[in-house]
């Protein structure tokens, strides 16, 4: 039986605060310690990523008219979609993998947060440098489905961190690449679907955080991670996931 969340709602969301949440499971030792003196080649990342288009060039053109487009053409659903990846957490690559990270894998959750954190600057740094407006900045005519956010726009932070923790779980569980990279793609693409970005910068930062997590893969830090027997045996408990039983990513 499905319950209907309009009748049940509020009963649900008081059952929420009054039973007691299940323990957190602790990663069995300081893994961050692994990601320390990580240094990224920002020349090679720039490169690989590329500025944003020139005002008034063509593919700055197409990215106004393919925002418009998709404000005129979203449902409501996929606005409600786009929430789901408001937050920049490993989490939400628990439907890819048929467990919940934050209570099965936290040697992996924890590991992933501390080998994002270069790349997360890094991308910070060229949005300030580039300091694109956003597009309901530019153009009053967007109206976004997500909060505004004040910082530049190029290249997307979501789409970069998104590609990045998908790129590095394949790294750790090939057998997933697929869909693991689906997650990535839509993490990035739900920021032009609302207007917070142009599809320009989500590009931007697929390709930022897809070389980035490269540089991270190729680190002897990273390669000593892979190889803590905590993490071993949480990848262990991911691969025991019968490929049958994981959920429809998309409908």
């Amino acid at each position: 039986m499905t319950l209907r969340a309009t009748r049940f709602g509020p009963l649900l969301t008081l059952l929420l605060w009054v039973l007691p949440l299940p323990a957190q499971a602790q990663p069995s030792r300081d893994v961050e310690a692994y990601a320390q003196g990580i240094v990224l080649d920002r020349k090679a990342l720039l490169q690989a990523m590329g500025p944003p288009p020139a005002a008034g060039s063509e593919v700055a053109s197409n990215d106004l008219a393919i925002l418009l487009w998709l404000q005129g053409s979203r449902t409501p659903e996929m606005e409600a979609n786009t929430w789901l990846t408001l937050d920049r957490n490993p989490m939400l690559f628990s439907r890819a993998l048929g467990v919940d990270l934050q209570q099965t894998t936290p040697t992996l959750e924890a590991g992933l947060m501390a080998f994002l954190a270069p790349i997360n600057a890094v991308m910070g740094r060229f949005k300030r440098d580039f300091g694109r407006p956003r597009p309901f900045v530019q153009y009053p005519q967007i109206q976004p489905c997500l909060p505004r956010e004040a910082s530049a726009s190029y290249p997307s932070g979501h789409s970069t961190w998104y590609r990045a923790t998908a790129e590095l779980l394949a790294d750790l569980i090939p057998e997933r690449r697929e869909r693991l990279l689906s997650v990535g793609y839509h993490g990035g693409a739900s920021r032009a679907t609302c207007g917070a970005h142009f599809p320009s910068d989500v590009e931007a930062g697929q390709r930022l955080g897809a070389a980035a997590a490269r540089q991270v893969i190729a680190t002897p830090q990273w390669q000593a991670f892979r190889k803590d027997p905590a993490l071993q045996a949480e990848l262990e408990t991911l691969r025991r996931v019968p490929a049958d039983r994981l959920m429809m990513l998309t409908r």
